[in-house]
């Protein structure tokens, strides 16, 4: 049996028997991502794997239960993970061969810098202010409160989105923040490099979910209802996104920061739902 140590406390490889199909061109590495301090399961981690060159050659997220996968061709690698919360930890480097198929335990340690709440000065303008300013520049898509009435789905808030141009919307099965698992919309357009959407609700951004697909698992977005729609704009491309929109948005956390430096990227629309807190 070989191990292998990693740097700061990570990660043990051992050689053994792996259920799961073989070959001389790819192997498979199968493991789980486990806390350091407590060794229970770390969901919804992004892990990296990266050639002796440092560089990707596949990410995945981890299951409830912590579990990753990875197909590899023959060759040294790292692996590397990442989750809010935890130190990004990387693995000393390892060799995928012919007679090997490796199982991994990853031990991830508690990132030990707290945050300090973060909170960006920001307009008292009402909500329906910005809203009106914005639909008289003619970009995007607005669902005025007259329209969100007529329209107001009867189930989940992601149905609206049924109504905007070039846009489209999947469901899938999915687990929100508090642990709770429903049906979960994926809104996507035609527009944009990417046709995703961040989301903002009123003046907050909505932190990028760890452990699903779809956005709407995190709150505030998951604790919305059908009632508590009051209007929506839709910028289905960043080239239809008001250059001031920024002002108006309340960084409070880490989260919140890590969010909106999400949406800075440009490569995704934004969507702004307004509710009677923010009108």
């Amino acid at each position: 049996m070989r191990r292998i140590a990693g740097v700061l406390p990570f990660l043990a490889i051992l050689t053994g028997p792996l259920v799961g199909p073989r070959s001389s061109a790819a192997q498979v590495i199968q493991g789980r991502l486990l806390d350091d301090s407590t060794a229970a399961p770390v969901s919804g981690a992004r892990l990296v794997l990266l050639n002796d060159n440092g560089r990707s050659e596949g990410q995945t997220l981890t299951d409830s239960l912590g579990v990753f996968f990875f197909d590899a061709r023959l060759g040294n690698y790292q692996l590397q993970a990442e989750r809010i919360g935890y130190q990004t930890t990387l693995s000393l480097p390892f060799q995928v061969s012919v007679v090997d198929t490796l199982t991994v335990e990853f031990f991830i340690n508690v990132e030990a810098i707290r945050l300090a709440p973060l909170i960006v000065g920001v307009p008292t303008t009402p909500g329906r202010e910005i809203f009106a300013q914005r639909m008289e520049a003619e970009e995007g898509i607005f669902f005025t409160p007259g329209m969100v009435d007529s329209l107001r789905p009867k189930q989940h808030v992601g149905e609206i989105f049924r109504n905007a141009d070039a846009t489209w919307v999947q469901w899938t099965w999915g687990r929100h923040e508090d642990g709770k698992t429903g049906p979960l919309p994926v809104v996507y357009t035609y527009l944009g490099r990417d046709g995703c959407l961040n989301f903002i609700v009123d003046r907050t951004p909505i932190p990028a979910p760890f452990f699903e697909k779809s956005i709407w698992g995190v709150p505030p977005l998951s604790d919305l209802t059908p009632e508590d729609l009051v209007a929506i704009e839709v910028y289905r491309a960043w080239h239809e996104v008001p250059e001031d929109f920024q002002k108006q948005i309340r960084v409070r956390n880490g989260w919140e920061r890590e969010a909106l430096r999400r949406i800075n990227r440009k490569s995704c629309g934004i969507v702004i739902i307004w509710t009677r807190d923010g009108w």
